[in-house]
């Protein structure tokens, strides 16, 4: 595991926290920057990319500053950290903020002031609660934590007991899911960086219906121009700056509906990195005023589109060597020359994942996303037949 006290700087040093941040850390990493991070996870390809690694902490309402040993760096932040403002200020208070900033985290969360937003490009968000009074118990509602991440807590509202979490009830709409990528720089216009598509959670029986289970890029629609309308004024009301994931659900029939603002990196934009040989840290830094060491980007051959899927356990499992192995088989066979790895959030030997937890990640690129998308099947079928076998020894 990489060392918990600072190395010597011998480039500039980045604090990357989060989630889950091993795609953020390695693509920090690329761009020149020696990086500490901190996560949920800490799987095996994170401590690779790491100069210094430290467990997210539980209670983040109640944190102060987690990493008082690590350098003075700049921070910025991945997946969770938006629901909690008032510890990006606190962990601001000690580092350099290169992110978003509190102000606009606070008011891009805040689903009235998305609607006013929204409302003034022909946009809209969906009709919201904050009790279930009087809302019908047919399925046509979900209620959701407020600080809700991956689509985790979600489900639909057929009544009962409060949640233990605060939450509010919201009508579904119908419509297919969108993550909308774009980088908001001062005094320009958002640029779009891509669209991808959600893939529904469809490879495990015990996880969550709602949760994120991966994303295929796709070719850009005529109707992000006014997604990217929405991220301006975004930018000119609240400050927000940076690289933005919007997601949304599209539809022929009705307008587009905004379902929130992630202001941060997300767990799609990587898909980027492997269609067009972006950086995705290096445009989100040097969209917040944070100039990166190295300007050419990642080195490999860029694909017409590329897909991501989370592989779920069934069942709780153990990570042994064996079953380790057993996957760097699956990913050389899937590797094809100057390609970036097929696998990642590789979790570290001995950890023991719950089930209907995320085990890792998978990737496919190929020439269109329906190709990706078949590709990702074939291979979380093989994958869970090997998560099958090991659980089963």
């Amino acid at each position: 595991m990489p060392p918990d006290s600072p190395a010597p700087l011998r480039t500039p040093a980045l604090v990357v926290v989060g989630g889950s941040v091993r795609f953020l850390a390695n693509s920090c990493r690329q761009a020149g920057w020696q990086v500490y991070a901190a996560d949920r996870f800490g799987d095996r390809d994170l401590l690779d990319a790491a100069a210094g690694f430290r467990p997210l902490p539980s209670d983040l309402d109640q944190a102060e500053d987690p990493f008082p040993e690590w350098p003075d760096a700049p921070f910025l932040f991945t997946g969770g950290l938006e629901n909690h403002p008032a510890f990006l200020e606190r962990l601001a208070a000690s580092h350099p903020i290169a992110a978003a900033s509190p102000s606009a985290v606070r008011a891009v969360r805040d689903l009235a002031a998305l609607a006013r937003v929204a409302a003034d490009v022909g946009l809209r968000v969906p009709q919201t609660h904050t009790t279930p009074a009087g809302l019908p118990l047919d399925g046509s509602y979900l209620v959701k934590p407020v600080a809700s991440v991956g689509g985790q807590g979600i489900a639909l509202w057929r009544g009962g007991p409060p949640p233990p979490r605060p939450s509010h009830w919201q009508r579904r709409c119908q419509g297919i899911s969108y993550g909308v990528s774009v980088v908001i720089r001062e005094r320009a216009s958002a640029e779009l960086l891509g669209v991808c598509e959600r893939l529904p959670c469809r490879n495990s029986t015990a996880a969550p219906g709602w949760a994120y289970a991966g994303s295929v890029t796709v070719p850009t629609p005529a109707w992000a121009d006014t997604v990217l309308a929405f991220a301006d004024q975004l930018a000119s009301q609240h400050g927000l700056r940076g690289v933005v994931g919007i997601d949304c659900l599209a539809n022929d029939s009705q307008p587009i509906t905004i379902l929130e603002v992630n202001p941060r990196p997300t767990a799609s934009m990587e898909l980027f990195e492997r269609t067009h040989g972006l950086s995705i840290a290096r445009c989100h830094l040097d969209a917040i005023g944070f100039a990166s060491p190295q300007t050419t980007g990642p080195q490999h051959s860029a694909a017409p589109a590329s897909g991501k899927a989370i592989l779920f356990t069934d069942a709780a499992m153990r990570i042994e060597p064996d079953f380790a192995d057993a996957l760097a088989q699956c990913a050389a066979e899937w590797t094809v020359d100057n390609a970036l790895p097929v696998l990642a959030d590789l979790p570290q030997h001995q950890t023991c994942v719950p089930a209907a937890s995320p085990l890792l990640t998978l990737f496919a690129d190929a020439e269109t996303s329906n190709d990706v998308n078949a590709c990702l099947l074939e291979r979380l079928s093989q994958l869970r037949t090997l998560c099958n076998r090991f659980s089963d020894s």
